[in-house]
């Protein structure tokens, strides 16, 4: 039997479009799938690894000698791993020592390297000290100026940046040796409330006179008394009529009721911040930690 192929008028070209319009179709679902693929967590996971041999890379060769292979320090450089100090420093101000070095503490400048290689070895750097780029800090650092400066009352004893008060440590370059979880939980922690030295004295003397402040130092015959004016008072024991404290802490032992947890991350990020704006290199020791 034979068999014959039938074709009607304009079959051959309908045909034709038809493959035609397959072929264009299959382009463009190739294109856009090529377009995808590109964004996909796999390349994208690809890409970050690319960058974080080539950083170990560099970091082992100009870096682990004095830092340690683990950034935690060695024979002649500070630990840049965990050190408070430099993990709260942003990015740029990490870029910023890498190219210029630190001359007087032994560092040279690494400003040779480029910035393709730069990039890298801050991004492993931050992944040794366990992010993936700068820590990112809950809260305002201005309204945490305004809490420190008021409702929390803390420059009534503590002092940032040449403000405040004299009683407690300055505060300047407290964020920049603790993190922001230690600074939360010292600010929440409880103070004793039999401890002479947390608290507020109060002194009589024979003449009438009164002084209230913190004792910084007593013997058996004298003690050394500083107001709340910051001033410093020397007494004799013998001229004194009556030492008592006041009841409650200096330190506010109930941040945790009377300021919210935002609040909380307002003050935490203002003395982060604060110590971030005044450390200087002058405040940062490169030197390898005795």
């Amino acid at each position: 039997m034979n068999h014959r192929t039938i074709s009607t008028p304009g079959s051959h070209h309908s045909s034709s479009w038809v493959a035609a319009l397959f072929c264009a179709i299959f382009s463009t679902l190739g294109q856009n799938t090529l377009a995808q693929s590109a964004h996909q967590p796999g390349n994208t996971t690809k890409a970050q690894h690319h960058s974080t041999a080539a950083g170990r890379q560099v970091f082992d060769s100009s870096c682990a000698g004095c830092h340690g292979l683990d950034g935690r320090g060695g024979e002649h450089g500070p630990d840049i791993s965990t050190r408070q100090q430099v993990v709260q420093l942003s990015d740029e101000a990490l870029l910023e020592i890498l190219r210029k070095g630190r001359p007087s503490a032994g560092m040279p400048p690494f400003d040779s390297l480029g910035s393709t290689k730069l990039d890298a070895l801050l991004h492993y750097l931050r992944g040794l000290q366990g992010q993936g780029a700068a820590a990112v800090l809950a809260g305002d650092p201005l309204r945490g100026k305004a809490l420190f400066f008021g409702k929390a009352r803390c420059s009534e004893c503590h002092m940032v940046q040449g403000a405040g008060g004299f009683l407690g440590r300055d505060l300047s370059a407290y964020g920049a040796t603790l993190s922001a979880a230690e600074i939360r939980a010292n600010l929440l922690r409880a103070r004793s409330s039999t401890d002479r030295a947390d608290k507020m004295a109060v002194v009589t003397l024979r003449d009438l006179r009164k002084f209230t402040g913190i004792i910084r130092n007593e013997d058996n015959f004298s003690m050394q008394l500083q107001s709340l004016d910051g001033a410093f008072h020397f007494l004799n024991r013998s001229d004194v009529a009556q030492l008592e404290f006041l009841p409650e802490p200096i330190m506010p032992a109930d941040y945790g009721t009377t300021l919210k947890p935002a609040e909380l991350d307002d003050l935490v990020n203002y003395l982060v911040s604060a110590a971030k704006g005044g450390s200087k290199e002058k405040k940062i020791n490169w030197e390898a930690d005795e």
